[in-house]
């Protein structure tokens, strides 16, 4: 033999040798990286929800030299706590790991530097799917196929496979949905782009009758892990056009290239998130309706308390979810929540609607505004009012609407809709324009400029501004009380001549007025005592950490106790808040389930177990703005009467 051609062999024989040693040492690797990454995943799948768990579970694993053959299960896993309707079984995956350095599938594909390996993934057709499998012809209803580099970075791709089929004269066609993307595990950063055609429903025989398609869908996501332990990056969905007709209820719509997006950023201290949507245009029953946008910002967000916030928050969720009974536990996270609030706040945060528009041929309409916050002060010694005075630090809103656009979107309904003439519809529209303009004139809430009706609105140091009239933050906020029915400025005629002398509708006394229709400004103990003896109930009375405190007999109602405690102000002396208490010592402490039962269906009151077990029903009050005597015996008499079924439920004797 030439010695040429035996050094060629020799490095032909070395060069295989040194492959095929390094592909049984990737596989070895892989196998051996699997079982932690499993075992990891099925930690954090633990987390996710305190209803039931989420498992992995590793069915078949058999090792070749160029590639491996896997099976992996995914099961839901009930517990005491989940929903009877959650279902049975495991839906399993076959994997296909071909190992590196130079696995065929990868350098079929192009990627011709050493990879860890190419990895693909296909649901098993089981019994438990065999229905699924005959909506997708026999084909896996989701493949995934993975190049895997070996510093951690993975390109794939997903594919859903297409649905079509007809039952009793419904159908569904599904084009089926595609998606590429990456994922670094170094950097936990994730790249994705999906499409979907077509979803066509067609339930014109179904008991809700409704024909809907949905064309040209993609979503795109662009996200890595920030430096506060946050995502940040980019996240779209786009769809071209949807269709929907229910032609029982006589409704036609369409809407054309709607998008969403959402965009995470951040700096050394803050993140600001931005959300964008967009309409292309919509018609409804043919009318054009034109299209608009909406743009919503949060700025200056403290990146630390932000972080903070949120793993307190998930945390309160989770254990709310999870029934917890540790009350000394939440009260310690909700005060955490309130503390990492204000150092949002401390970071002087700010919210803007920039703009919501909407725009037709005839003219555009429009909203801006902007919300700039600040951290109040000793928010212990302020009022609820207080607080949010001091935390608003400026508001600017402006509204424009377009009274050309206006008016030609009513002519149009009452043309197309409603059958109306031409000339008539335009006619009826410009009169209901003209009274619009009138009454936004009248009441103040905007001013006619040109073919616009225009408000703007200021609030910053306690002074708010409407279209040029100045209004105080009290007289605001009552104002916002009066709307939610607390105070009334309707007085008849005999009233007003039977007025004592030396007043005036506009001066009235607000204690005598009070007093006049059997309202309390604040608890008062003797007024509440007496109320409480006239309706037959023997009280005690003693000190309380923040106000007095009157212990009433227990009655018929099976507590333990049975007290109300006055919240008082240390500063005004007035006791605004009232809490009712009735406690039962049980031998057998009540279970969570029959509270969670009970907070559920008596929404205004609570019940929990305190520190020693024992069942506690609960009921608060606050008399700001004034609350009548009347219903307060009406609150008292209702919650005695509720204490006794909760007793009786307390013991586990059953309702009626």
């Amino acid at each position: 033999m030439k010695k040429s051609v035996a050094i060629t062999l020799g490095v032909v024989i070395v060069g295989a040798g040194s492959w095929i040693g390094a592909t049984w040492y990737t596989g070895k690797r892989i196998e051996e990286s699997s079982q932690r990454h499993l075992a990891e995943a099925n930690e954090k799948l633990a987390k996710l929800t305190p209803l039931f768990g989420v498992r992995i579970d590793q069915l078949k694993y058999e090792r070749g030299l160029f590639s491996t053959q896997a099976r992996y299960g995914v099961s839901l896993v009930k517990n005491d706590k989940s929903p009877d309707s959650m279902p049975a079984g495991m839906i399993e995956f076959d994997a296909v790991v071909e190992h590196g350095p130079f696995p065929k599938s990868a350098l079929a594909r192009g990627a011709i530097a050493p990879k860890l390996a190419f990895v693909h993934t296909e649901v098993a057709k089981t019994d438990n799917l065999k229905p699924v499998f005959e909506l997708t012809k026999g084909v896996s209803p989701l493949v995934t196929d993975g190049v895997v580099s070996y510093s951690g970075l993975t390109t794939s791709t997903g594919k859903i496979a297409p649905v079509q089929t007809a039952v009793d004269g419904n159908s569904v066609d599904f084009s089926g949905f595609v998606i590429n993307g990456t994922f670094d595990r170094a950097l936990q950063s994730v790249t994705a782009h999906g499409v979907m055609d077509k979803l066509a429903i067609d339930g014109t025989k179904s008991r809700d009758p409704v024909v809907m398609n949905l064309t040209g869908m993609t979503i795109d996501i662009n996200s890595k892990m920030g430096k506060f332990g946050l995502s940040t990056g980019d996240s779209d969905l786009k769809i071209k056009r949807v269709e929907a007709t229910r032609a029982e209820d006589d409704i036609k719509f369409s809407l054309d290239n709607f998008g969403y997006g959402v965009k995470v950023t951040e700096d050394d201290k803050s993140m600001n998130v931005q959300a964008a949507y967009q309409t292309g245009d919509i018609t409804v029953n043919d009318v054009a309706l034109g299209n608009g946008q909406a743009v919503i910002k949060l700025a200056k967000l403290d990146g630390q308390a932000l972080k903070q916030l949120s793993d307190t928050y998930n945390q309160l969720i989770r254990q709310y979810m999870a029934s917890a009974e540790d009350e000394g536990l939440k009260d310690e996270q909700f005060q955490s929540l309130l503390d990492n609030a204000g150092k949002l706040l401390a970071g002087n945060p700010s919210f803007s609607i920039d703009p919501i528009s909407w725009k037709t041929p005839k003219g555009e309409s429009k909203l801006t505004f902007t919300l700039d916050m600040a951290n109040p002060p000793d928010v212990k010694n302020l009022t609820p009012q207080e607080i949010v005075v001091q935390a608003i630090k400026r508001i600017d809103a402006t509204l424009i609407i377009s009274k050309p656009m206006v008016q030609d979107l009513v002519a149009q309904y009452a043309i197309k809709k409603e059958n109306v003439p031409a000339a008539k519809a335009a006619e009826e529209a410009a009169e209901s324009v003209r009274q619009m303009s009138g009454m936004a004139e009248m009441f103040n809430v905007g001013k006619n400029d040109g073919d616009n009706i225009v408000g703007k609105f200021t609030f910053a140091d306690g002074m708010g501004d409407l279209n040029g009239k100045k209004i105080p933050a009290d007289e605001l906020f009552s104002g916002l009380l009066g709307a939610a029915g607390m105070g009334s400025m309707d007085h008849d005629d005999d009233d007003e001549e039977d007025e004592p002398a030396g007043t005036s509708l506009g001066q009235e006394d607000p204690a005598a007025t009070a007093a006049a229709v059997g309202m309390l400004q604040d608890f008062d103990l003797e007024s509440v005592s007496a109320m409480l003896d006239d309706m037959g109930y023997t009280v005690e009375k003693s000190d309380g950490d923040e106000g007095p405190v009157l212990v009433l007999s227990p009655g018929s109602t099976g507590a333990t106790e049975l007290r109300l405690d006055f919240l008082c102000n240390d500063f005004t002396e007035k006791c605004l808040d009232l809490v009712v208490t009735a406690t039962y010592n049980t031998k057998k402490p009540m279970s969570l389930k029959t509270i969670n039962t009970w907070n559920q269906e008596y929404r205004w009151t609570r019940a929990y177990l305190d520190g020693k077990n024992q069942a506690v029903l609960q009921m608060d009050m606050n008399a700001e703005g004034g609350i009548g005597k009347e219903n307060l015996q009406i609150l008292l008499n209702t919650f005695i009467s509720i204490a006794e079924d909760f007793g009786k439920a307390a013991k586990g004797v059953p309702a009626k």
